[in-house]
């Protein structure tokens, strides 16, 4: 028997003496740690041998299932695609029926850990309602026969009752390919369940599987790629929070407010693809292709044209699409970020961060958070322009309040009533008052706010 540690092999001569149910070997200690025993199947015993090959049959996990060899341990067969698996150790595990009285493992619940994560940090957590799960595996076939193997998980109460379910399959058998998944654990949830099995496709279920990895986090895993926009830099960053790698071959990100701004947009044609070699590479592969119009403020698109595949977004990778200035800051967050994924076009997610969580008040011309008499200098100095030659964005940051690229006496009204509001009724007023220029003196008088009645000049009489 091969043992990979002193305290598996404490926890099967337990189990093998009647003092310790195999099901519940598995217990959680810490997030972001695999929970389960023996996941990479190392831990066998050849007494007694399994299958046609006189194989080792595999420890640490209920019910009965028996390894292949990477490496002809034993002189076990290797039948995997892309073998040998490096990492893999000497075992992996088929579905392929134990003996001449077992089936094939095609099914949950035949061959599975039940890993209790009732206690401990993941216990806390998940009665919080905010735990996730992450689960891996690698996976292979025989030849082309297309038989493939998935990773089940059944979350289930104290009760034994599932709360839900959640598969983890292969994209690719014809070698060997980890593949990932993440997602919500039901609150109540006190066991997890995690079944191996095959589908077989064409024979038996030749579906191959090793280095299996369950772990409980506290990551915010999303189901689809996200932009963050940072109000107080407009910085954009792309990230892919999914629990697993996601392809990618284009993405846009439009805003209807022309909000978008090209000159700080760090793109993957220009900073991340096979013509720009680094640290921080995205596709190290293809060329990128810019789609956006530099002299318009309306989108960021890009896209692999030269050969349509893209790249593999890696879990918790993040790109940084503009440290500054990408987004132009303003109140109205409109923007829409879409991808395409694999033949998919995808309507990702959009968060905005900062500015301690809220948007801009309208009004807020220079966007610190304020809306006092330094707004109403920008408002002041652009007052009366033509702005056409602006984005809606930028129109707005210089006193634009209707969305006609004008700023006038009706943008005036509505930022006198914005000022109010923030700062408190006859706030403008006072502030004039404290601000005694002559300029702001003609510009209130032109506005027609303030009417100083005239004394009529009387000739006098001799």
């Amino acid at each position: 028997m091969k043992v990979t540690d002193l305290r598996r092999k404490l926890m099967a001569a337990l189990a093998a003496g009647g003092m310790l149910a195999p099901s519940m070997m598995a217990h959680a200690a810490n997030l972001n740690t695999n929970l389960l025993v023996n996941p990479g199947f190392e831990n066998v015993s050849f007494s007694p041998p399994l299958g046609n090959y006189g194989a080792p049959h595999i420890l640490d996990w209920t019910g009965t299932a028996f390894a292949y060899s990477h490496d002809h341990t034993g002189g076990i067969p290797d039948y995997a695609n892309g073998r040998p698996l490096s990492g893999g150790g000497s075992f992996y595990f088929t579905p392929n029926k134990p003996g001449p009285t077992s089936g094939d493992i095609t099914a949950p619940g035949i061959f599975y850990q039940d890993v209790d994560v009732s206690a401990g940090a993941s216990g806390t957590l998940i009665a919080t309602g905010n735990a996730a799960y992450k689960v891996s595996a690698f996976f292979s076939s025989y030849l082309a026969q297309g038989d493939f193997g998935t990773i089940h998980l059944d979350f289930r109460n104290g009760s034994n009752t599932s709360l839900g379910t959640a598969s983890l399959s292969p994209s690719d058998v014809s070698t060997w390919t980890q593949n990932f998944r993440g997602g919500s654990i039901p609150v109540g949830t006190a066991t997890v369940r995690v079944s191996a099995f095959g589908t077989p496709l064409s024979g038996g279920p030749d579906g191959y599987m090793d280095n299996v990895d369950f772990q409980v986090t506290n990551e915010v895993l999303q189901p689809k790629l996200q932009i963050t926009v940072n109000r107080d830099t407009g910085g954009i960053t792309l990230a892919n929070q999914t629990g697993s790698p996601t392809n990618i071959k284009s993405y846009s990100i439009t805003s209807a407010f022309e909000g978008m701004d090209p000159a700080h947009w760090l793109s993957i044609a220009d900073n991340y693809d096979a013509g720009s070699p680094g640290p921080n590479q995205v596709d190290a592969t293809h060329n990128w292709s810019k789609l956006t119009d530099p002299a318009a403020n309306t989108d960021l698109s890009e896209a692999d044209l030269q050969s349509a595949a893209g790249t593999s977004l890696a879990h918790t990778r993040a790109v940084n699409l503009g440290s500054t200035g990408a987004w132009i800051q303003n109140p109205n967050e409109d923007l829409v970020f879409q991808y395409i994924s694999g033949n998919q076009v995808v309507q990702g997610l959009v968060f905005y961060a900062g500015h301690g969580g809220v948007p801009f008040a309208t009004g807020d011309f220079n966007v610190d958070g304020v809306i006092n008499a330094a707004d109403w200098a920008i408002f002041r100095t652009n007052q009366q322009t033509d702005l056409s030659g602006k984005s809606l964005a930028e129109a707005y940051r210089l006193g634009d309040l209707t969305g006609d690229k004008l700023n006038n006496h009706a943008d005036f009204i509505l930022f006198k009533t914005q000022y109010d509001a923030a700062n408190g009724a006859g706030a403008f007023a006072s502030m004039l008052a404290s601000v005694p220029e002559p300029s702001t003196v003609v510009l209130v008088l032109t506005a027609g706010l303030i009417w100083i009645p005239l004394r009529r000049r009387t000739a006098g009489r001799d």
